[in-house]
């Protein structure tokens, strides 16, 4: 599978220009062997804790299960997991300072605020233990698991944008976007549709955070009984814009008329696209790539050996490419 290797800092144009032979790729590929992950071992144990501070939505659940499986696999890296839920900074906090207790070998954390946990970094750190951030690079951590959220955010407001031209050409139609403002490393998957949406005319009339179905559902309820003209929903993920999209069939719109995105490119997002209604595609990061990754980034922080810093690409999946949306769907049944 290709990979997309990328110091910290890495200009989006970089990216761009791989992404389709990164889709081909990944079309035609799979994982690599956990043999190889075992080789970079060279013989020694190692323990990696991750924590992602949304673990109840579907794609970070699934991506801690991958990791933890690759890790079991390469008979190498014990995996680490937290359970923080809703962003919850007392439990992420806790849950790292009993991984420095613990003296494990690196942590990969998206942080709930960076600054709250910066002296626990610090810590960390001092303590021989590599600290490297999931999609948000800092530049004080050993390293960094990403994809690129402003390539995410612009592969959807593109697509809804050229959907809009073609079934609304006179312009009759709002639209809402979905952010989550606390995590600010994300901050692309909004701004790219807010931005290009002003720009084509397009008026967004909700503008929320929103990271979950059940405010998704709300927000697209609340939104609808103001704005019956709102055909354009941009979810922050899938699990926003599913959200939604209930809330578009429980208000019986016409779906033929509906654009609904979603992005991270979960299994229930990606299904709805297959399904060929309302919900018209997800920015999809490629999942095993991404699960691969925290492991090997981890490794070479450890060991010096390798990059520690690498951008997974992320394709749209939509009914525009069926092998590459059946692909998108394996990765969760793999």
């Amino acid at each position: 599978m290709l990979r997309v290797r990328a110091a910290k800092g890495r200009q989006l144009a970089g990216l761009v220009a791989v992404l389709s032979v990164a889709a081909a790729s990944f079309a035609a590929s799979s994982w690599v062997s956990a043999e190889d992950t075992a080789n970079k071992c060279a013989g020694k144990k190692y323990t990696i804790g991750f924590s992602h501070p949304f673990g109840e939505s579907h794609f970070a659940s699934t991506l801690k299960k991958k990791v933890k499986r690759f890790g079991d696999e390469s008979g190498c890296i014990t995996v680490l997991l937290d359970n923080t839920t809703s962003a919850n900074l007392e439990s992420q906090r806790a849950t790292l300072e009993s991984w420095v207790t613990q003296k494990v070998d690196a942590i990969v954390v998206l942080p709930v605020d960076l600054n709250a946990l910066g002296g626990l970094q610090k810590k960390a750190q001092a303590g021989g233990i590599k600290w490297l951030t999931y999609a948000q690079p800092t530049k004080t951590a050993d390293g960094s698991v990403g994809f690129d959220n402003v390539q995410s955010g612009d592969l959807v407001a593109k697509d809804a944008l050229a959907w809009v031209k073609k079934h609304y050409p006179n312009g009759d139609v709002t639209a809402a976007v979905t952010t989550l403002t606390p995590l600010a490393g994300f901050a692309g998957r909004w701004d790219q549709p807010l931005q290009q949406f002003e720009k084509a005319g397009l008026k967004v009339v909700s503008k929320q955070d929103c990271a979950t179905q059940s405010c998704g559902l709300q927000i697209a309820e609340d939104a609808l009984r103001q704005h019956p003209n709102m055909k354009v929903f941009i979810g922050i993920n899938d699990d926003a814009a599913i959200g939604a999209l209930r809330a578009y069939m429980n208000a019986k719109v016409d779906l033929s008329g509906v654009y609904i995105a979603g992005q991270d490119g979960t299994l229930e997002g990606l299904e709805a696209v297959k399904k060929g209604a309302s919900y018209r595609a997800s920015a999809a990061i490629l999942l095993d790539e991404l699960a691969k990754s925290i492991l090997d980034n981890s490794l070479a922080a450890i060991t010096g050996k390798g990059q520690a810093d690498y951008v997974t690409p992320v394709v749209l999946g939509s009914l525009e490419d069926p092998k590459l949306l059946d692909r998108l769907i394996t990765e969760y049944k793999d």
